[in-house]
């Protein structure tokens, strides 16, 4: 049975892992009430994902930097707390900003946040946890992800029906409206009342700040610390698990890795982010509620294929589930594309299965590569940098193609999805030609044998000098 402070530990990083993930895809459903909020177009908003994508890096390599360097003198929970703290703060005042660039600072330090929250999670499963269980923890906190993803247009969609600025089921161009600022100073739609929409900021910021200070509670009470005493592996296997091979052996897994994460984490966030407007303004013509629905479905396989890990993660090799999900992710694209203007309804369903495959990809991914290489401090970094990499560049490139035409962006995420094939295929290449991580432990177990041996026969055996007299006498 865990202790009670391990456990609190755990339920605070998974709700925080809930909490950022819904602010990573919130955009998604809101993003023509953003436009509408700065005064920009549809296009203009998706390069604030620069910023997600630039503060997720950057919390990623403070966190590896954090756990590989600082664990032993700084409280890493007290660092947490601030930085949710933080987030709170900034998320609650989106309903008031009127500025493209305030909107960008909000999303920088949603990044920060998200960065920071996966890289630690992660560090801290594998660091603490034997493997079989490290899998499942792994799979959870995805898990929780996805169910921040669920929450995104399941919390958004009724404060959008209600939203003045999306009550026009015909509001899909791609010049938007210029706000009006009401005598208060209030930004909202043209009628200079508080819009709706912005209550699904609002929600979430409360829950982080009580997040927050939970944290500090537990900072205080050295949860980490104590927690790390009581579950840890035993020194020797604990010390096998954090060695560390030179960067000059694992670069040629790392490169494909780091692609790898960029397709799966972008490919991800493009359907998230980008099928409410694709549903609402393409061919498809869904109505307000029922883009925001078609979200949440994605959401919803999403997390259903992330539990479908943790159900196979003790009995299927890692290798075999990541091979699964690609080629599955691959075939859903392909569906969507060829059959969506003919079969409206193939819609609903590919956003289920979509989600199903895509969801377990990034876990399969850290669960297949640490049997391969110590992915639990330096090189812990290199999914989020890969996957903040992909929201960078991927879904601005959506919003440009959106511009163009609003079904576009589809296209983009089949060849994306198809390109993940391709990695996944480098990286069991690369993976193959070098020595599994184990071997390095049992070389020296087999060296410490053989000194072992080589000494005990010395004492049953010793040596005699020419005199007669035992050698040392």
């Amino acid at each position: 049975m865990w202790p009670i402070y391990s456990i609190a530990l755990l339920i605070a990083m998974l709700i925080l892992r809930c909490a950022t993930s819904y602010y990573a895809v919130i955009m998604g459903p809101t993003l023509l009430y953003l436009a509408h909020l700065v005064h920009q177009e549809v296009q203009d908003i998706t390069f604030t994902y620069v910023a997600l994508g630039g503060g997720s890096m950057l919390g990623a390599l403070v966190a590896s930097y954090v756990n590989r360097n600082l664990k032993q003198k700084l409280n890493g929970l007290f660092l947490q707390a601030a930085l949710t703290l933080i987030l709170s703060g900034t998320v609650v005042a989106v309903p008031w900003i009127n500025q493209i660039w305030q909107l960008a600072l909000i999303f920088l330090v949603i990044g920060i946040n998200i960065g920071y929250v996966m890289v630690d999670g992660q560090c801290l499963v594998l660091r603490t946890w034997d493997p079989k269980n490290a899998r499942v923890l792994m799979y959870l906190l995805y898990v929780m992800g996805s169910l921040g993803r669920f929450l995104a247009p399941a919390v958004a969609g009724p404060f959008l029906a209600m939203s003045h600025e999306n009550k026009a089921e015909t509001k899909c161009s791609h010049v938007n409206k210029v706000a009006s600022t009401n005598v208060n100073g209030t930004v909202g739609t043209d009628t200079g009342k508080f819009d709706p929409a912005g209550w699904s900021y609002i929600i979430f910021g409360i829950v982080l700040f009580v997040v927050g200070i939970l944290h500090i509670v537990l900072g205080c009470m050295k949860a980490d610390e104590k927690t790390y005493e009581v579950l840890s592996l035993p020194d020797d296997v604990v010390e096998d698990k954090q060695m560390e091979e030179p960067l000059c052996d694992v670069i040629w897994i790392l490169i494909p890795l780091f692609l790898y994460c960029y397709c799966s984490t972008g490919s991800s966030l493009l359907y998230q982010d980008m099928i409410y407007a694709v549903a609402k303004c393409s061919f498809l013509h869904f109505s307000t509620s029922e883009a925001a629905w078609v979200t949440a479905v994605y959401s919803i396989g999403l997390a259903i294929g992330r539990f479908s890990g943790i159900l196979f993660a003790r009995h299927v090799k890692p290798i075999y589930v990541v091979f699964t999900i690609v080629s599955g992710a691959l075939i859903t694209m392909i569906v969507m594309i060829s059959v969506a203007k003919t079969w409206i309804v193939i819609t609903w369903i590919v956003s289920f299965f979509y989600g199903f495959f895509v969801g377990p990809l990034v876990p399969a991914a850290v669960n297949w590569i640490s049997e391969v290489i110590n992915v639990s401090g330096t090189y812990s970094f290199i999914f989020v940098l890969g996957g903040a990499a992909g929201t960078m560049s991927l879904v601005p490139s959506a919003g440009a193609l959106f511009h163009l035409s609003p079904f576009y962006p589809v296209y983009l995420m089949c060849g994306v999805s198809a390109f993940n094939v391709i990695c996944f295929c480098l990286i069991g290449i690369a993976a193959k030609m070098r020595k599994p991580k184990k071997s390095e432990s049992e070389h020296k177990l087999i060296s410490k044998e053989i000194s072992q041996d080589t000494s005990d026969t010395i004492q049953d055996h010793p040596q005699q000098e020419p005199n007669g007299h035992v050698h040392g006498e």
